[in-house]
């Protein structure tokens, strides 16, 4: 398992991977100084979402898409991305659509015209 995608989200420890695999699983109870709401984040920052769906259980998938370990990502479209995915996982009702008229600002999307009101 060396060379798996989770080598690369502690590739700066001498960590093996199947103990982080059997700490994130709860099968360890302890890994040097890692906790696991640290390794999630790193796992969603560092690895695209079909290389964690390889490499962790869904159970182990469900329980790092928590709403506290999605706000401590770095970036706002991640939280997006991660939210919408967790509340599919855990059957959540899903947020409107962003194409939605109601939810749509138009200045958001310049490119797209008004043709009901005409060019002025």
């Amino acid at each position: 398992m060396s060379d798996t995608p989770l080598k690369r989200i502690i590739w700066d420890y001498n960590v093996d991977t199947d103990d982080l695999l059997a700490f994130l699983t709860g099968e360890k109870e302890s890994l040097h100084h890692f906790s696991r709401e640290m390794l999630y984040v790193r796992i969603l920052e560092r690895l695209s979402w079909y290389e964690i769906l390889e490499s962790l259980p869904i159970q182990v998938i469900k329980r790092m898409l928590r709403e506290d370990i999605i706000s401590k990502l770095r970036s706002d479209s991640m939280r997006r991305k991660y939210d919408y995915a967790a509340r599919v996982l855990h059957n959540q009702p899903l947020p409107p659509s962003r194409w939605d008229p109601e939810n749509r600002n138009p200045s958001e999307y310049p490119i797209l015209s008004d043709r009901r009101h005409g060019a002025e």
